[in-house]
């Protein structure tokens, strides 16, 4: 009878040892990989990971599996280009051996919470209700911090933008409008609605109308822009652009003209939510009359225009260093 059980206890296990090996040769098929980058592979789950926010947003309930097959395929031949980038980049700090410490971490958040006017408490409260947890948000900003280090030792170093290419910059714009006239030194306080719908849109005005009623108050506009200013807007930099009469959308045209330089103007309403500008300066665009404000403005203009180019065409370069195959 022990001899009779033993057996039975053997062929048991037995089977659940083959049920297991079943269970992972089939995990294995279903998460497949689908590219290989330099020995490294991205897995179909990672990409499904990465593009599923994107996902919720397209696919819906209606939809026949042929046509979701067909949206997911199409969102994946374009999210797994930019992993491959994400691989390559992560390759090039690891050899550069670019490191960032917990004390550059923790003054980048405290930075964020001073600009955003909240305590460390506040701050990791709000992480919190959007489901992200602090370490989360602190391997987040390691990243950033990374990248910024590797763009400025790839490609910020090697980027001088001198006076004469601004000058040559406005020339060429005064040239290509056809215009004559002014540029004008923009900033401005962006709101955006948070959600859709009336509601949202009326909370966004509101808003609108408290910054405002600062400004006439006293507040000056940079205080303003850091108080009321959407987070999504473009982070707290209230410089808009330098622009001529031509450029701008007829909205901002008609507000920009009445104004004087250091005036701002009443609440407009945009297409993506509401604006108060302010009329920083004016310049000719003449050479021996560009002041140092638009100058600026220009060099700011030309280094990030500068600095996007010279980082893709680095990408591409590293890409095609690189063993990658694409099995998507």
């Amino acid at each position: 009878m022990e001899k009779k059980s033993f057996f039975i206890l053997i062929v048991f296990l037995i089977f659940g040892l083959l049920l297991s090996v079943s269970v992972t040769a089939h995990a294995v098929i279903v998460d497949r990989i689908v590219a290989v980058i330099n020995g490294k592979v991205i897995t179909l789950s990672e990409l499904e990971k990465r593009a599923a926010p994107i996902l919720s947003r397209y696919l819906n309930p209606d939809m026949s599996p042929e046509e979701r097959a067909e949206v997911k395929q199409k969102i994946y031949a374009q999210i797994l280009p930019q992993m491959i980038d994400d691989y390559l980049v992560e390759e090039e700090i690891d050899r550069l051996g670019i490191k960032v410490t917990d004390a550059e971490v923790e003054a980048t958040i405290d930075n964020i919470c001073k600009s955003n006017g909240l305590t460390r408490q506040e701050f990791e409260e709000k992480l919190k209700n959007d489901g992200i947890s602090i370490e989360e948000y602190k391997k987040q900003i390691a990243t950033q911090i990374e990248r910024l280090q590797l763009v400025n030792a790839e490609v910020k170093s090697k980027i001088v933008i001198t006076d004469e290419m601004v000058r040559d910059y406005l020339r060429k714009q005064k040239g290509s409008s056809g215009y004559e006239g002014p540029f004008y030194i923009l900033e401005h306080i962006c709101i955006l609605p948070e959600g859709d719908g009336p509601a949202a849109k009326e909370k966004a005005r509101k808003r609108a109308e408290k910054a405002l009623r600062a400004l006439e108050e006293g507040m000056s506009f940079q205080e303003a822009a850091r108080r009321f200013s959407s987070e999504a807007s473009g982070d707290q930099d209230i410089r808009l652009g330098v622009f001529s009469l031509d450029e701008m959308a007829p909205y901002i045209r008609e507000a920009v003209k009445r104004l004087s330089p250091g005036e701002h103007s009443g609440i407009l309403e945009t297409p993506l939510g509401f604006e108060i500008l302010r009329l920083a300066g004016i310049s000719n665009a003449k050479d021996e009359e560009v002041d140092p404000a638009t100058m600026e403005e220009v060099r700011r203009k030309l280094y990030n225009q500068e600095i996007n180019e010279r980082f893709q065409e680095w990408l591409n370069e590293l890409r095609s260093k690189s063993t990658i195959r694409i099995l998507l």
